[in-house]
């Protein structure tokens, strides 16, 4: 491992090329990460299953997730390298990838499932704590361009990984599903290699104070009460990524309706992805300013509703591919003021805990609603993507319950 010193080099170079490593990395396994559950939906596809046992697996991988995010936010916040949690994080990662590329096909259900939870052991590292670091990694640059191109990171890798997926489950007839879970272990693999050129400097030099006691750097998380615009936030955005359950669960089934190919829905989510790239495009060339981050949350989320609705009437896949694009335009603007607000509002001790907090809280929405869209397979894909729906209309009227007043502002900041 690299001393001190050699980290504290590292962390003066330019800029853009810190920020360049660490949007490269985070691409990079927030890429594998969103490519895992397409690929063990179209695994168990692959071997004769269900789309329902497919369901399970990605729901045991996000619970186990979401259960877990806080504390290993907390762990990393206490690090003075934080670099090696996240280096411990993908290991693990790379480890249950593949596991699961020797198990699919080979392991009753149940064995599959324990190894899915395991996995999601490690998956708050990508999926929350990294953006904790980029304000670290990159001091020196304007708020919203740095989380621009972090929620950038999170489109690159939403089109990457399924369409990368996708790609292999079209392609390779012999084992789809165990090529399709391969695609994620190699972009692990790369994950690995590149994390530790990442500048992130040491913990001592961009805290003042001491490491504070484990408990009290958990209870950090009450600002996630305690302040309005986060409460606000962190309810329509945890509920409203709920629907991603539905889905990554429905969009093989709508593949292999409209196009006769269920990887054809896995290139759905790509297409997703693409229209939030473009969307976050558009915002860091012309932010919105005349709104704030918390009325754009619920009027885009009300909008996402009205898109999943169409995509459940889409007649054919090409109707339903422009609708994931809107779909995706349409999110951009949420996800960043979302970041926006996470980042304004998260004490200096406990950044890492507050953003995997939030993401874990997503992962485990996620979980529930891959499970509820489980359970709605033998309706067909269209009742999925109207649960979807609602599930957005859902996340805005429990956001507006539930921080309708003003609570006093934490001291801890």
């Amino acid at each position: 491992m690299p001393s001190a010193d050699q980290e504290i080099h590292a962390f003066t170079s330019g800029p853009r090329q810190r920020l360049a490593l660490y949007a490269t990395v985070g691409s990079l396994g927030r890429a594998a990460t969103s490519g895992l559950p397409s690929a063990l939906v179209l695994a168990m596809i692959s071997i004769g299953g269900s789309a329902a046992d497919g369901a399970v697996m990605v729901a045991a991988l996000t619970a186990v997730a979401g259960l877990v995010g806080p504390l290993s936010g907390a762990a990393i916040d206490r690090l003075e390298f934080p670099r090696r949690g996240y280096l411990a994080g993908v290991i693990v990662l790379i480890i249950g990838s593949a596991a699961l590329v020797i198990g699919i096909g080979q392991w009753p259900l149940p064995v599959l499932i324990a190894v899915a939870a395991l996995t999601g052991l490690a998956q708050p590292v990508f999926t929350g704590a990294w953006s904790a670091q980029v304000r670290r990694v990159v001091p020196d640059m304007p708020l919203a361009r740095v989380y621009a191109i972090d929620v950038g990171t999170y489109n690159v890798a939403e089109i990457a990984g399924p369409a990368l997926v996708g790609v292999a489950f079209i392609v390779d007839a012999s084992v789809p599903g165990a090529a399709s879970v391969e695609v994620v272990l190699g972009l692990y693999l790369v994950t690995a290699l590149l994390l530790p050129l990442v500048p992130i400097p040491p913990r001592s030099a961009t805290h003042t104070g001491p490491v504070i006691p484990f408990g009290r750097t958990l209870a950090q998380m009450r600002v996630m009460w305690s302040s309005l615009s986060l409460r606000r936030n962190t309810f329509i955005g945890t509920i409203s990524f709920g629907a991603f359950g539905f889905i990554v669960i429905g969009s093989p089934l709508l593949g292999e309706d409209l196009a006769g190919d269920a990887g054809f829905g896995a290139l759905l989510l790509a297409m997703i992805a693409g229209g939030a790239l473009v969307g976050t495009i558009w915002l860091a060339r012309a932010p919105i300013v005349r709104v704030g981050p918390g009325t754009m949350a619920i009027f885009t989320t009300l909008l996402l509703a009205v898109v999943l609705l169409g995509i459940a009437a889409a007649p054919t896949m090409t109707v339903a591919f422009v609708l994931a694009l809107v779909f995706g335009f349409v999110q951009a603007p949420q996800l960043t003021g979302v970041f926006q607000v996470r980042d304004r509002e998260s004490p200096q001790q406990a950044r890492s805990l507050v953003f995997a907090t939030a993401a874990s809280l997503r992962t485990g929405a996620f979980a529930v609603g891959s499970l509820t869209a489980g359970a709605l397979v033998d309706s067909g894909w269209r009742p999925i993507f109207v649960a979807a729906a609602l599930t957005q209309i859902l996340s805005v009227a429990l956001g507006l319950l539930f921080a309708a007043r003003q609570h006093r502002r934490p001291n801890s900041r």
